[in-house]
């Protein structure tokens, strides 16, 4: 999809090739000593020849099986004795080595005393379970993936050998022997994933949806096969429709039934609404109604049970009509949809009888068509609708036409899969000649040869398809192959991550209000782009069923024209208003539906120039001055002792004190009901005789100020007592002040024309620890810390916006108290502070300051609670599979570490870049990542 040249360096190319030999040999970044190596090399050998010698000469079948395996076990403990404690391995990796080691010879003696060769012995030596990090293909995430695999195939071949089913043991045979050739290819990944991946086209082959996790993937595949035990139980009665009555009330239950609980996480503001008792509600009536219905027309089906079966067609093409015409009716027409198609299926013409391999395929479709009532609708109708032309035409049985119906379902899935893969396959290939940023060296080479090898081409692309694979691109270029088979939603596990950054805090409130407006079209697909005003973001949709999906929200980063996400992001804008047929015309994008939402919107506003202004420098810093009054007013008596000692530490006169406003605020009046009898005494000040010169003070310079003190600690101190009081309480207050001001803005002259340090503004805005670590605050309690940080945000608050109406920064006494106290309905803070999602959750003006530090520039982030336009975009799940699965490979396996090369390049047709971004974390880095969520689809 996306290119770049030189796809790999030499370093890159190096990697790439000692990867080859370790995934024959093991051994690769593992720093094994030579000698060492080749010792495991050597013993790999012997295990290998000595099971293909016994296997193939021995006649006692017990031999067979229990020597090589034995022999084997001692040569793996031995070199572990026998090698230095650096490279020794533990006993439980010895022991995990060994569990997969031993079933693995025991299956290839018995293979090759069965009809097997010397490919036998080949496979087991390149399939040998080695300890090493780097399998070719793999997600490195997963120790010895391919001999467990290899340990699945002979277990299969040894069982259908015993039971006298030679060919099929010999079909699994010749399958294996081109497995070395399949894990080089990347065919296989992580063991884990494939078993996920087969338990899940079990239950997508079933009725069932995708599911969001591995654990309830497992489940489904238990809840699957129970349902179809018990209708094939039922089935032998002599009332045969009480095995079809039971099997879609259990159906019912199940597909209602959110079993397992998903994470939950204090950041975030949105709620999980699937305990709702709305929704508890609505699915109760569904559920009864659907039994209901269930019970009397399968009690009542007569002769007539054909004509009514298929009333599902006519209801499929209702639903249709009200999806486009009427989407405000369609929660409510699902549920009557779904009691007529139950009752009609429930009306089916299955007596049970014949073999037991007719029988068993009768119990499976009942269940799976009462689950593609609530999971996919469209393929229920395309399956029946076929269903119903066959049974017009020929006088073919119900469940022969059902097998031909769903065998047309399986086609089609395969057909939608080809279609996506041959336009992105033609577009990725248009993209190489024609755009100068997509170009590579030979591309009109690779081209050359893609045409001429077109077989090979086809081939690959027609095994992913019926694989289900993702089609991956290799190494960038357009040379596509089928990657690992894993789930669905191309990883194990989905992880939950919500940045401390503004479109963190913008998703988190988005998510909050949108999340029930997000998958109102129907049929649901996988993948979704999201455009809220200039921001962007993934939806992509884990499981869904009855009434609820689950789904995980991925929120990119702010699409600016200047970004690297600028032409994706207008690409995304022209599709608005565009009139062509979305993916069909090479876009991976189709526009779905558009609705309005209330959420926040964040506006950027850079203090280039501003903040260097003097006018407005002189101003903020008197403004933070008497901020700093305001918020002193938070001071009780416990804190005395800290302003005391603040007090102390101040030099220089009470003068720069905004008295005016202190009394306007009757500051004085507050600290003077303090109780306290020490203050009145005379105070013990310690004076240290130290140079102490009246400079700015330098944030930067705070490890040589460090060195300094450690050197001046010795220095003797003298101690003398003042002859007269230090002051009352409020005078104390008044130097603690001003000290607190000359400390956090390093201004000890009180020089308001002085620039301000912008790197340590942010600092002291983001929190107060950056002033309670500062050496000059150490021993005062850290509420002095915090009223600072609380009056920087204020006074730069309002200080910008009232220098951006007036032009100047004189504002009166009055006017600021007024602002002060009229400031509840602003939170001014940072994202990550809980403050900021309480004020999300009242929807009030949020107001936040960035620092890039790479310009020393600081952005106001400013979000307003207002109406939103978005927009739903189907996005094609095999682009992002594919591209995911690209990106694992690569930074995963090829040592590709350098993801800048997907952000400086883009691909207006596949969104490459969006792609990338959102992909499950570590490899993506959007800012925000849900998590699994559960959405009401009623």
């Amino acid at each position: 999809m996306n290119q770049t040249a030189p796809v790999l360096t030499l370093q890159k190319r190096s990697y790439f090739f000692k990867a080859c030999l370790a995934s024959l040999f093991g051994g690769h970044s593992l720093n094994l000593p030579t000698k060492l190596y080749i010792v495991q090399v050597i013993i790999q050998l012997v295990s290998v020849i000595q099971t293909y010698i016994i296997g193939k000469f021995v006649d006692n079948y017990v031999i067979v099986l229990i020597v090589p395996a034995i022999i084997n076990t001692i040569l793996q403990i031995g070199l572990n004795y026998f090698t230095d404690e650096e490279h020794r391995k533990k006993r439980s990796e010895v022991g995990s080595q060994i569990a997969i080691l031993i079933p693995q010879t025991i299956g290839t003696a018995s293979a090759i005393k069965y009809g097997g060769t010397v490919l036998d012995a080949i496979v087991f030596f390149f399939l040998f379970p080695r300890e090493q990090n780097v399998e070719l293909g793999y997600t490195q995430f997963e120790t010895y993936s391919r001999s467990r695999y290899a340990c699945l195939f002979l277990k299969l071949i040894l069982i259908f050998t015993h039971v006298d089913r030679m060919l099929i043991a010999n079909i699994i045979r010749y399958i294996y022997y081109f497995t070395p050739i399949l894990i080089w290819m990347g065919l296989y990944g992580q063991f884990s994933q494939f078993l996920e991946y087969v338990g899940e086209q079990f239950n997508f082959l079933m009725g069932s949806s995708y599911q969001s996790s591995q654990k309830r993937t497992s489940l489904t595949v238990l809840l699957n096969v129970a349902l179809i035990a018990v209708c094939l139980g039922l089935s032998y009665l002599n009332e045969s429709r009480v095995a079809i009555i039971v099997s879609g009330i259990l159906v019912n239950i199940k597909m209602f039934n959110i079993f397992g609980s998903l994470p939950k996480d204090d950041n975030q503001i949105y709620k999980q609404n699937y305990l709702d008792r709305p929704y508890l509600l609505a699915n109760l009536l569904s559920t009864l109604l659907n039994a209901i219905s269930i019970i009397l027309c399968g009690i009542l089906a007569s002769s007539h049970y054909k004509e009514l079966y298929y009333a599902i067609i006519p209801l499929f093409l209702c639903y249709i009509v009200v999806q486009f015409k009427f989407e405000s009716y369609i929660k409510h027409y699902k549920i009557f949809y779904a009691v007529v198609e139950c009752a009609c299926i429930s009306m089916m013409d299955y007596n049970f009888e014949g073999i037991f391999s007719q029988r068993l395929f009768e119990c499976t479709t009942v269940i799976r068509l009462y689950s593609l009532i609530h999971s996919n609708p469209n393929y229920l109708f395309f399956e029946q609708l076929v269903c119903f032309i066959v049974s017009f035409k020929t006088s073919y049985s119900m469940a022969y036409c059902q097998l031909i119906g769903f065998l047309v379902q399986i086609v089609l899935r395969f057909a939608i899969r080809m279609k996506s893969r041959f336009l992105i396959w033609i577009i990725a290939n248009q993209k190489m000649l024609t755009v100068k940023k997509q170009k590579v060296e030979g591309a009109a080479c690779i081209t050359t040869l893609q045409l001429i090898m077109c077989p090979i081409t086809f081939l690959i692309m027609l095994i992913s398809s019926i694989l289900d694979s993702p089609y991956m691109p290799f190494l960038g270029l357009p040379l596509f192959y089928f990657a690992s088979l894993r789930p669905y939603r191309n990883t194990i596990n989905i992880q939950k991550h919500i940045q401390n950054s503004s479109e963190g805090s913008i998703y988190n409130a988005y998510l909050s209000k949108a999340f029930n407006k997000m998958l109102s079209s129907q049929p649901l697909w996988s993948h979704y782009l999201i455009r809220i005003g200039k921001y962007l973001g993934i939806i992509q949709v884990l499981e869904y069923q009855g009434g609820y999906a689950v789904i995980q929200f991925k929120g990119l980063e702010s699409q600016e024209t200047t970004s690297c996400h600028g032409i994706e992001a207008r690409e995304v804008d022209r599709l608005v208003d565009a009139k062509d047929c979305g993916s069909l015309c090479g876009s991976a994008l189709t526009l779905q539906h558009k609705f309005q939402i209330s959420s926040y919107e964040e506006n950027q506003l850079s203090l280039t120039g501003t903040i260097e202004a003097s006018e407005f420098v002189s101003g903020f810093k008197k403004l933070y001055l008497r901020t700093l009054c305001y918020y002193a007013q938070e001071l009780n008596e416990t804190h005395q002792k800290s302003i005391v000692d603040l007090s102390k530490r101040f030099e220089g006169y009470e003068s720069q004190f905004p008295n005016s406003f202190a009394d306007n605020i009757k500051l004085r009046d507050l600290f003077s009901s303090f109780k306290n009898n020490d203050l009145d005494q005379q105070s013990e000040i310690k004076i240290q005789i130290k140079p102490n010169p009246k400079v700015q003070i330098k944030h930067e310079e705070d490890d040589l100020l460090n060195i300094i003190d450690d050197f001046t600690q010795d220095i003797p101190q003298i101690t003398k007592k003042l002859q007269q009081p230090v002051g009352k309480l409020y005078n104390h207050v008044q130097r603690a002040i001003l000290y607190i001001y000359q400390v956090s803005l390093g201004d000890l002259d009180f020089n308001y024309e002085s620039k301000l340090n912008q790197k340590s503004l942010f600092n002291l805005f983001q929190s107060s620890k950056a002033l309670q670590e500062q050496r000059q605050m150490k021993g005062v309690d850290q509420v002095l810390s915090e009223i600072a940080t609380k009056a920087v945000r204020s006074a730069l608050k309002l200080g910008l916006d009232f220098y951006c109406v007036e032009g100047h920064l004189e504002m009166s006494d009055a006017d600021l108290l007024e602002e002060l106290k009229n400031s509840a309905d602003c939170f001014i803070g940072m994202g990550n502070e809980k403050g900021w999602q309480t004020a999300m959750q009242s929807n009030l003006l949020l107001w936040s300051l960035g620092y890039d530090s790479g310009k020393n520039k600081l952005t106001v982030y400013r979000h307003t609670y207002t109406d939103i336009y978005c927009q739903i975009y189907r996005f094609d799940s095999e682009v992002v599979r594919g591209i995911e699965a690209n990106l694992q490979m690569e930074l995963l396996f090829a040592s590709n570490d350098d993801e800048e090369r997907y952000s400086i390049q883009t691909h207006e047709q596949f969104f490459r870049n969006m792609i990338i971004e959102g992909s499950e974390l570590p490899l993506g880095y959007a800012p925000f990542y849900s998590g699994p969520v559960v959405i009401s689809l009623r």
